[in-house]
């Protein structure tokens, strides 16, 4: 009588459980990768799995209840006990896990060849990491590829995170992202963006279930350090995006604590429907910006209330929306608010949200951020210079909070502090090439050199952007420099789409290159009826551009109201405002000891006969006709553009000149030499 143990042993079912193992992993590893290859539910691997569980005991049930013989299979119960052992079934058993195994290791095997680095022992603590990173735009895999914005979402939250560590320098945003469906490898990408390593990923989403995939690649030989799958349910989505955030911090060994870290990539909410919502606002806000999209405004309106519905103290979504809606009261911002909205209903949705924002602060820097939106409603210019120097503290590697703090100082025309500021920001070092454009254009405006300089750096980048280039122009007309900002306008031309911005380009080049007709022909044409000058200073800005100061005050003495000083008073970030003209604004300012004694000009504004008096001579020289596009000389209604109260002389290349008094009579004169 033989014991229970050796009753298994004798029927084969510890081989029998050996060999479905083995054979069990090789089938749902196969099954993982055509899965992934055919985009199958993310049921589909679940249900493999409990199959193959529950095929483990009815495999060895099946062991132990039959026999191989060499008569065939036969029930071991009605089998004398001393029939003898089939050898084929053992042989058979053993080949079946033998083959199995070979299988298994030579996949082991080619993975590690596959992801060196990832298997390798760590590298000696004397090794240099170079802490650079471009996270590129997870792909969107979903069924119905509907979750575009889930995925940059996400790749917001990992990227964003990321930036804020002390020392890994991040590709910005608009350069990793315009590699979006790319074709290039990624050894070629961190070629072009500068950085040694690229994150990718894709997320698929169906249902409540959602699966995200991330990989980490060293572009110098195209390792995988590291890469991970999650299948989660939405719920864990907000886990996911901090444990990948902590993972290649970790990988990359950067400085940032753990606990640090977790705390600022925490979305600010428990409620996922409130987050989910939250990303599409964010995603939406920067959509506008980069495609002026003034229709989209109520959508940003019902984004919020949605958001509020589901969590009334998530801070950090009343925070952005009160960013949002002041940018709607702002006359320097390129949105407006929903037309249905009145002046006194915006009024109170800033306060309502900007209030939340500062109640349900998480933190020292979220109060800050919701006390500096309010100053700047309330115009309390002298404490915003306070608030953005204390935020800067939290935020010592991100441009934009430094901008804040100079833009604050201008406006209280503390020109001196904000030229030393400026020194000690350019001089700092970023790791990062993040909001270069409204950096430098701030800059530029107290500092030429400084501004030609970060011109330069950008153009050196792989990938401007359109605002790049838009800043970039505006600097180099600063430098006099009209022939690079030519072609650099040009760029912006072709590759924007907001009709204000490329109006302002054509008419800054042509009031630099001299064309005063056509400027005006330019602004002439333009229909300004949909830009309100509450919500858009376009056309005060070409008007100064133009050089008809008086026309572009005229343009603003509609807000100088108290319902509208607000928006009024955010045009003194502008060194070229003169704020006199205002009686309200000025008796306001007075009131803070605010004084601007000095009033820049517009160096490449059109210059104007208007600035001549009246009867003096108005003398041109080296004009070419064959430079006309309507390919003629000169006649009187050309230079009546010009003037008709002074007398002008052109003198044209080929020594002839045409001259105009103010009478209709012309007299030309031709002289050889």
């Amino acid at each position: 009588m033989r014991g229970f143990i050796e009753e298994l042993r004798y029927r084969n079912v510890f081989r029998v459980a050996i060999a479905y193992i083995v054979a069990g992993w090789l089938v749902a590893q196969v099954a993982d990768l055509a899965a992934d290859a055919f985009n199958a539910p993310d049921w589909f691997m679940q249900m493999l799995i409990v199959v193959l569980l529950l095929g483990l005991p009815v495999a060895l049930f099946l062991a132990w209840a039959y026999e191989l013989t060499p008569e065939g299979v036969k029930l071991a119960k009605d089998l004398p006990a001393d029939t003898p052992k089939d050898p084929r079934s053992k042989k058979t058993l053993n080949r079946i896990t033998l083959v199995a195994l070979v299988i298994a290791v030579a996949a082991l095997g080619w993975d590690k060849l596959q992801r060196p680095a990832a298997e390798s022992s760590p590298e000696p603590a004397s090794a240099v990491v170079d802490k650079s990173i471009a996270v590129l735009p997870f792909a969107d895999f979903s069924p119905d590829s509907d979750h575009a914005w889930f995925a940059d979402g996400l790749t917001d939250e990992i990227l964003n995170a990321l930036a804020r560590t002390r020392d890994l320098r991040v590709a910005s945003r608009t350069s990793a992202f315009a590699y979006r469906d790319s074709d290039k490898d990624a050894k070629a990408i961190a070629a072009e963006l500068d950085v040694a390593h690229i994150l990718e990923g894709s997320v698929r989403r169906a249902g409540d279930r959602i699966r995200v995939t991330a990989q980490l690649i060293r572009a110098s030989d195209d390792a995988h350090l590291w890469s991970e799958t999650y299948d989660a349910s939405s719920d864990d989505s907000i886990d996911i995006q901090e444990r990948i955030a902590f993972e290649i911090a970790s990988l990359l060994d950067t400085a940032m604590d753990p606990e640090e870290l977790r705390r600022m990539v925490a979305a600010g909410t428990e409620s996922i429907a409130a987050w989910e919502l939250f990303v599409q606002l964010r995603e939406l806000t920067i959509r506008i910006l980069d495609e002026v999209d003034l229709a989209a405004a109520a959508e940003q309106l019902r984004l919020y209330e949605n958001i509020i519905r589901e969590d009334p103290e998530f801070a950090e979504a009343h925070l952005l929306f009160a960013t949002i809606v002041y940018g709607w009261m702002s006359p320097a911002n390129m949105t407006a608010a929903p037309a249905d909205l009145s002046e006194t209903e915006l009024q109170d949705i800033f306060a309502a949200a900007s209030a939340s924002a500062m109640r349900y602060a998480r933190d020292d820097d979220s109060k800050l951020g919701a006390e500096i939106i309010r100053a700047r409603a309330q115009m309390r210019l002298t404490d915003i210079v306070e608030l953005t120097r204390a935020q800067l503290e939290f935020h010592p590697y991100e441009r934009d909070f430094w901008v804040d703090h100079i833009s604050a100082l201008i406006e209280v025309s503390r020109f001196d502090d904000a030229r030393s500021f400026i020194d000690e920001a350019v001089a700092h070092d970023f790791e990062n090439n993040d909001q270069m454009s409204n950096f430098y254009a701030i800059v530029t405006r107290l500092d030429l050199e400084a501004g030609l300089a970060g011109a330069e750096r950008m153009l050196a980048l792989p990938s401007p952007a359109a605002g790049d280039y838009y800043q970039i122009h505006r600097i180099l007309l600063y430098g006099d420099r009209v022939k690079e900002a030519a072609d650099i306008g040009q760029r912006y031309i072709d590759s924007a789409d907001d009709p204000t911005w490329k109006l302002m380009v054509r008419i800054r080049q042509a009031c630099a290159e001299g064309r005063v007709a056509d400027a005006d022909k330019l602004y002439a044409d333009f229909d300004f009826s949909p830009y309100s000058i509450e919500n858009n200073n376009i056309q005060w800005l070409a008007l100064k551009t133009l050089g008809r100061v008086e026309e572009a005050q005229a343009v603003l003495q509609p807000l100088d109201r108290p319902e509208f000083l607000g928006r009024l008073i955010q045009l003194l970030s502008y060194t070229h405002f003169d704020p006199a003209p205002y009686s309200n604004l000025t008796r306001h300012l007075e009131e803070l000891g605010v004084m601007r004694h000095e009033v820049a000009s517009l160096s490449f504004a059109c210059q104007r006969a208007a600035s001549t008096p009246p009867g003096q001579w108005i003398i041109g020289f080296m004009y070419d006709d064959t430079k006309q596009e309507e390919g003629r000389p000169l006649n009187r209604l050309d230079l009546d553009a010009v003037s008709t109260e002074h007398p002008i002389m052109v003198g044209h290349r080929g020594e002839h000149g045409y001259i105009r008094y103010s009478d209709p009579n012309p007299i030309t004169f031709s002289t050889t030499i």
